[in-house]
């Protein structure tokens, strides 16, 4: 197993090495990971991070508590944080778990700013892999959701790499591993608790699986490979049909639309990140193909609506009649496609780049999916490219870039750790994430991260 790990390694962090950070929880994964990366050929720069979430009372502190003593055991520097999760998740409504996944993610990436950490290392396993496709099944997802995790992505809110390099090990070779080992490792006594869906599925469904294919792990993560592939084939048919923006309201073409192939897929990629869900898409689909009396009707989205004329649907932003639009102020952005933040729509590709000169109203990073992009807040501030490493604030920016009150109030930036952006969309880029020569030298023809603004209609070639 050290040699698949290593293996694995090679292609998961980056060339010219650098520190890892590896996050312990103290469960039996964790624990494993950390063990091989003590054992690996590479003998990386390692530091273990614990979240200590207070959701399990005195049975939490005792894994930290196991934690720090493996690590001053084993020599290997040790970093813990206090969260109150539940209280972050009544606040910001949102579950536990994914307030936890919140919380814990923008601390490692405040991590990686301060001490220079070149990756985060996570311990999701293959079986982890094939929960996650099950649960995105029964909720209901496009394609992007049965596409499993990455084994190597961007971190949240940092430049720096998420990898996860027990990603091809089922959860039986890791145990096996384990006790071969002589590791040891705290149970989380909720994995028994079957009124998760998570172990509802691991505890009870899985078993039923086994039953029917012994070998169901290995064929549900070789359908999301190839799942990941054919996203991306579709990504880049829909691509292939996005224009350069133009002027004039927001909206499709019908007639130009039905000239393409597979039209409602296109249409279902065009609407989707205005949060029109599947059922009002189909309904919008069924309308332009029954030839009935098109013009006049209204679909709906929790941010927008979609009005039908006789040629065109034209997409704006749902109003309450007294005060702006009512838009999201931050999206996560995982993938290519038209994405909408304030009122303000953007393309998000992944574009050959041969000069390291940004054209206008188009940033070009080193990044990669996902990006979180939001509005700016007073205070943001970035190392601008050019400017040697010196900080300045957006706000002090707009009066360099000579931004009118309006163009001000609706500027996006790439989201950072706190008050850090990545870049002032189509305008200023953060050194941290910029091309350099040498990477332009070493990866011609790589496709780069691209983000265009998008100040007119949505452009149907």
């Amino acid at each position: 197993m050290r040699d698949r790990f290593d293996n694995c390694l090679d292609g998961l962090l980056p060339d010219n090495g650098g520190a890892v950070l590896l996050a312990v929880s103290g469960g039996i994964d964790s624990m494993v990971m950390a063990g091989l990366f003590l054992e690996s050929r590479h003998k990386h720069d390692i530091t273990l991070a614990h979240c200590n979430f207070h959701l399990r009372g005195d049975e939490s502190d005792s894994d930290e508590a196991f934690v720090r003593d493996w690590a001053r055991e084993m020599g290997v520097p040790f970093l813990k944080v206090d969260f109150d999760t539940k209280e972050y998740a009544a606040a910001n409504g949102v579950s536990v778990e994914m307030a936890a996944r919140d919380l814990r993610y923008s601390w490692f990436a405040s991590l990686c700013e301060e001490h220079g950490f070149k990756a985060v290392a996570v311990a999701h396993n293959a079986n982890d892999n094939a929960e996650t496709l099950i649960l995105n099944l029964l909720r209901g997802t496009g394609l992007k959701g049965i596409c499993g995790m990455r084994e190597v992505s961007v971190l949240p809110g940092s430049s720096a790499r998420l990898i996860r390099p027990l990603l091809g090990f089922t959860r039986d070779e890791i145990k096996a591993y384990a006790l071969s080992k002589g590791l040891s490792w705290r149970e989380d006594s909720t994995n028994a608790d079957s009124t998760f869906k998570r172990n509802l599925i691991r505890n009870e469904v899985f078993p039923l699986f086994a039953k029917i294919n012994p070998s169901f792990l290995d064929t549900l993560n070789s359908d999301m490979r190839r799942f990941s592939q054919v996203q991306e084939i579709a990504d880049d048919f829909f691509l292939k049909f996005i224009a350069s923006p133009s002027t004039g309201s927001t909206s499709i073409d019908v007639r130009k639309l039905l000239g393409f192939d597979h039209w409602e897929y296109l249409l279902f990629r065009i609407l989707e990140p205005y949060g029109f869900n599947e059922s009002v898409i189909g309904d919008l689909t069924e309308l332009i193909k029954s030839g009935k009396t098109f013009s006049g009707r209204e679909f709906h989205s929790p941010t927008h609506i979609a009005t039908t004329s006789r040629t065109e649907i034209s997409i704006m932003a749902a109003t309450d009649g007294e005060g702006p639009e009512d838009e999201a102020e931050m999206v996560e952005v995982s993938g290519p496609g038209v994405y909408s933040v304030g009122g303000t729509r953007f393309l998000v590709e992944m574009a050959k780049v041969e000069s390291l000169k940004q054209p206008e109203g188009v940033t070009v990073t080193n990044l990669g999916f996902p990006v979180t992009i939001r509005r700016w807040n007073e205070g943001d501030w970035m190392r601008p490219l050019g400017m040697g490493g010196r900080k300045k604030k957006l706000s002090d920016m707009f009066g360099d870039l000579k931004f009118p009150p309006s163009q001000k109030e609706k500027a996006l930036v790439i989201a950072d750790e706190g008050s850090h952006v990545l870049a002032l969309i189509g305008y200023r880029i953060d050194e941290s994430v910029a091309l350099s020569d040498l990477e332009l030298e070493r990866k011609a023809g790589e496709n780069k991260l691209t983000i265009t603004l998008c100040p007119g209609s949505l452009p149907l070639k």
